[in-house]
């Protein structure tokens, strides 16, 4: 009798097939206190490399810029109400809503100088939208952009991206490879089983899943082992002896690296 010919997965259903069977892993790990993460935090920076790891769109990435001649500038500052209203620059990555409390854009640039920017966006806080839900929150992230977007965005909620250092499995220089937590919500991915990052050519034993995250200032490669067994993955580089790793079956691995800031070995 005749086969009937198998449907085609459609990739939501491969994705779920994918999720559901990564395996748990529980770390424990000092942050300000001991904690238990189950679950690989959707925004966080990885201790090794302090590369910026954020696995949705819904974040801010809070580096300080600006231009040699001033005009030029990007960044974030905190306000809190608690403080005596007081407003201070910030740093790292944040969780936050799609939607800010509030935000404006313009064509042109908001302000002619960092001073003007500050001078701008304390006034911004005083408007009756940001005051009235100062009555319930007490602080403020503020977003704003004078190079690209022209934008200034107020957030109520967000949360701010812990340094974390998983248990590390790997190291070539200043490629890490560390072990985390398997995660709660489907990501794109591909099917690789090689990538380069830098100068390190990374080679799978076998077809492994790459999981598509944003990161900032470095590279970061979520993979997992969906296979079956464990596999060797290997590690090299011109400037760096070759490393094996292994991967567990069903786990999840991270690796990182830092931007590099000179042509040296890295």
């Amino acid at each position: 009798m005749a086969q009937e010919p198998q449907t085609p997965q459609t990739q939501e259903e491969e994705q779920m097939g994918i999720f559901n069977t990564m395996e748990e892993y529980n770390v424990e790990l000092p942050v300000s206190v001991e904690r238990i993460y189950s679950k690989l935090p959707k925004v966080f920076v990885e201790g090794y490399s302090l590369v910026k790891v954020s696995l949705i769109k819904s974040f801010e990435n809070c580096s300080q810029y600006i231009s040699r001649s001033g005009a030029s500038f990007s960044g974030c500052m905190m306000y809190d109400d608690r403080y005596g209203g007081s407003i201070k620059d910030v740093r790292g990555i944040y969780y936050v809503p799609v939607t800010p409390l509030v935000s404006i854009r313009t064509r042109n640039k908001l302000a002619g100088n960092l001073d003007e920017m500050k001078e701008i966006i304390e006034e911004f806080i005083q408007t009756k939208v940001v005051q009235d839900r100062l009555e319930t929150q007490k602080k403020l992230l503020i977003v704003y952009d004078n190079n690209n977007d022209y934008t200034i965005k107020v957030y109520d909620k967000f949360v701010k991206g812990k340094i974390l250092k998983f248990p590390l499995r790997g190291q070539q220089g200043h490629l890490w490879v560390s072990q985390v937590p398997k995660i709660d919500i489907m990501l794109p991915f591909m099917k690789i089983s090689y990538i380069e990052i830098y100068n390190h050519k990374i080679n799978f034993e076998k077809e492994v899943i790459e999981f598509y995250t944003y990161s900032f200032g470095g590279w970061a490669s979520l993979i997992y082992n969906q296979n079956d067994s464990g596999i060797e993955v290997k590690l090299q580089s011109e400037d760096h002896e070759e490393v094996t790793v292994f991967f567990e079956p069903h786990k999840l691995y991270l690796f990182t690296h830092p931007k590099p800031r000179r042509n040296t070995a890295d």
